[in-house]
């Protein structure tokens, strides 16, 4: 597995890096502070990473601003964040973005690797006490699922792509998986956003599991 984590603080970031290796001692790990070395790494390793870690509050960056540009250019890369901030807004705005996930900075261990795992498997992590507190988070955040449950109609190939992105594979996994080109898997990743009236792959996986094109478990 390979994992970018982006956050300047060096005892998080050392933290979070621990944990993943602990989990897997094989993992990959690379971790920067800078948003711009960040977006560097982004363009040379997107494509095979499982994973990015992503803090919003950086230097230089406004808000959520640095999370926009990666969605927008990495549409397929699992993003979770973590944040001092638990603000209902906030959450909910970073969900709406394309995020996988929200974690709050003071979650323990023991949830967040839970979190990673849940996000790896094409879930949206967001903490249960934070549900709680934010119970009108999911119907802000999936109001495109429900009117496009009934009309969505893919085809047999957009259905593979659409289980290999839900386990998280990145396009050059994919091409490898099913025997086609990068711009055909880019042509049938955009043909399942427009089938689900989605702009993310976030909001894409929520409609295909309320469409029953993906498994719960």
């Amino acid at each position: 597995m390979q994992y970018l984590i982006v956050d300047d603080h060096a005892l998080l970031a050392g933290a979070l890096k621990f944990l993943l290796e602990s989990r897997d001692p094989n993992a990959e790990v690379q971790t920067t502070g800078d948003p711009s070395h960040a977006l560097t790494l982004l363009d040379a390793h997107a494509d095979e990473l499982n994973l990015l870690i992503l803090d919003l509050n950086l230097p230089g960056v406004e808000g959520t601003e640095l999370l926009e540009v990666i969605v927008a250019r990495y549409p397929t890369l699992k993003v979770l964040v973590v944040s001092g901030s638990t603000d209902k807004d906030n959450i909910v705005n970073v969900l709406q973005l394309g995020a996988a996930g929200f974690v709050p900075k003071s979650l323990e261990t023991e949830t967040l690797s839970n979190a990673i795992d849940f996000v790896l498997k094409g879930g949206v992590f967001i903490p249960t006490q934070l549900l709680n507190e934010t119970q009108d988070a999911q119907s802000f955040v999936l109001p495109t699922v429900e009117k496009t449950v009934p009309d969505v109609h893919l085809t047999e190939r957009q259905q593979d792509v659409l289980v290999e992105l839900a386990k998280g594979s990145p396009i050059k996994r994919i091409c490898l998986n099913l025997g086609l080109s990068e711009g055909t898997v880019k042509t049938h990743v955009g043909a399942i956003y427009r089938a689900f009236g989605a702009s993310n792959r976030t909001e894409a996986l929520l409609a295909a599991r309320r469409a029953g094109f993906i498994s719960e478990d």
